[in-house]
């Protein structure tokens, strides 16, 4: 296809957004590149185009102007906060009502910010991909061939989210038959109907697969999608789905090029440095692309001038979670203990997080992560136990980042003998090890696990979760733990009705 015919499709598609019901496809926030200019730039400097939904990941005020919304890290924060794994200590504005499970309802902002950011991207995605359908794989320049991949991959990304949020992960054949979300490769003249799970998977899954050969020697740098990291991302989408071969192969990939931080090295300043070798995807912060005051590490950062600090509003970990981590350990550095340590406003915290902490004052220069290697070292093990590989080719993968892990070289860990207790203690290991990087809540639902903030000795405060029967657990599938179909979907969208809403 000749440029001018890619310029035809792209002018048609967007005449078609415009006149879409649903209110995400409308095309009024694609401000980075103009319909007229897309095939030029495909043409001449594709990377342009990518660029402005990397540039919305880490935008301030993208739905409404509140310092809770600062792109793809608030999202991952929000994951967080909707599981136990986070003590809020004080409670107080910014994310205190998601940890409370009330952000939730259709009229309330968090589904209604995350339903758009997501859609947004697939949106603008759709147009890159639509474009580059059209022309024959073997046409394809290097610099196209590496868009596409891309494109393929942060589509998936979003659709996996999606899914997440707005309907309950579980064992494979619980979920594949329950309302999905809608789905959408091609231009719309309507909004979708919700469909099936398994469908957005289906979707997700042959474009990580489609994504991974295109991304072949793509090195745009870590603030891009490799295809290292599109292995991580797609051996993640595959445990979801229950596909425990294809997860085990694309993990696998990731731990044999990969590295681990020594343990000697194995601080806090791992998780503010884009250069640190774990990393896979994540964002260069700079003064130009900052957010200041709202921001991931003004809300985490306890010794800051930020929500976290200066304000009082500290995050710690679990202590239930913190007692599993072993005292030889170094990731149980990251965290005070039970006598606690005083933060910026002069109160003693027990448990506090000291895993993100700040190193630039009130410029909020912190480096993002969004990808480390070693989710792949987890979802390896856990896709061995599931699979013919077996427990003791699990174990031996958890030995390597145990070992990592370890202050003298040696983990004191013993792992069970049988799968299903194996696969537990890789819940409670991963989940201390991704600690604060957004996944907590996904992690509970795929695993059918109850949330207790309520247990004997807990560190969470009380009224931690505004759930109409007091501080309860609240078990699978729980009405709270779901976000509903923002208001603005169920008004715009013909195919989406009351009655297809979430609980």
């Amino acid at each position: 296809m000749k440029t001018n015919n890619i310029k035809t499709a792209i002018l048609l598609l967007f005449a078609l957004l415009a006149t879409a019901c649903s209110d995400f496809l409308e095309p009024e926030d694609s401000k980075y590149v103009s319909a007229e200019d897309v095939a030029t730039v495909l043409e001449q400097t594709p990377d342009a185009i990518v660029q402005g939904i990397y540039s919305r990941a880490i935008q301030y005020a993208f739905y409404l102007s509140q310092h809770d919304d600062f792109g793809q890290k608030s999202l991952d924060l929000s994951v967080d906060f909707s599981a136990e794994d986070i003590a809020y200590y004080n409670p107080v504005r910014w994310f205190a009502s998601i940890y409370w499970f009330e952000e939730r309802l259709a009229n309330t902002p968090r589904p209604g910010r995350q339903w758009q950011y997501n859609y947004a991207n697939i949106r603008d995605l759709n147009t890159i991909l639509i474009a580059l359908d059209g022309l024959d794989e073997a046409d394809l320049t290097e610099a196209q061939r590496h868009l596409k991949g891309e494109a393929l991959a942060l589509r998936a990304f979003h659709y996996f989210q999606l899914i997440n949020l707005f309907q309950t992960g579980g064992e494979w054949d619980h979920i594949k038959d329950l309302p999905g979300v809608p789905v959408y490769t091609a231009a719309a003249l309507e909004g979708g109907s919700r469909g099936k799970v398994s469908d957005v998977y289906d979707l997700i899954l042959s474009d990580y697969d489609r994504a991974i050969p295109l991304l072949a020697g793509y090195e745009g740098g870590k603030g891009r999608i490799s295809q290292t990291s599109a292995q991580l991302l797609a051996a993640r989408a595959n445990l979801y789905a229950g596909r425990y071969d294809k997860a085990l192969t694309y993990a696998s990939a990731v731990v044999d090029v990969a590295q681990l931080t020594p343990a000697a090295g194995y601080d806090d300043s791992v998780f503010r440095d884009i250069s640190n070798v774990e990393w896979l995807w994540g964002v260069d912060v700079t003064a130009e692309n900052t957010t200041f005051y709202a921001s991931f590490f003004s809300n985490m950062d306890p010794f800051g001038e930020g929500y976290g600090g200066a304000l009082g509003r500290y995050k710690s970990i679990d202590r239930r979670l913190y007692d599993n981590i072993d005292a030889n350990d170094v990731r149980k550095e990251l965290f005070a203990d039970a006598t606690g340590v005083v933060g910026k406003d002069g109160k003693t915290v027990p448990y506090l997080q000291l895993k993100f902490i700040g190193a630039s004052g009130t410029s909020f220069l912190e480096d993002l992560v969004y990808l480390r290697s070693a989710e792949a070292y987890y979802i390896k093990a856990e896709a061995q136990a599931r699979s013919s590989a077996g427990v003791s080719a699990a174990q031996a993968t958890l030995d390597v980042i145990s070992n990592a892990r370890a202050k003298n070289g040696t983990h004191n860990y013993t792992w069970a003998s049988d799968a299903d207790g194996l696969i537990d203690q890789i819940f409670i290991h991963k989940r201390f090890e991704l600690w604060g990087e957004g996944q907590s809540a996904f992690e509970f639902n795929r695993l059918e696990k109850s949330i207790d903030r309520n247990y004997a000795g807990t560190n969470h405060p009380v009224g931690n979760n505004h759930s109409g029967s007091g501080d309860i657990v609240l078990p699978w599938r729980h009405a709270i733990r779901i976000l509903q179909i923002p208001v603005k979907e169920l008004e715009g969208n013909p195919n989406i009705t009351t009655a297809d809403q979430n609980p």
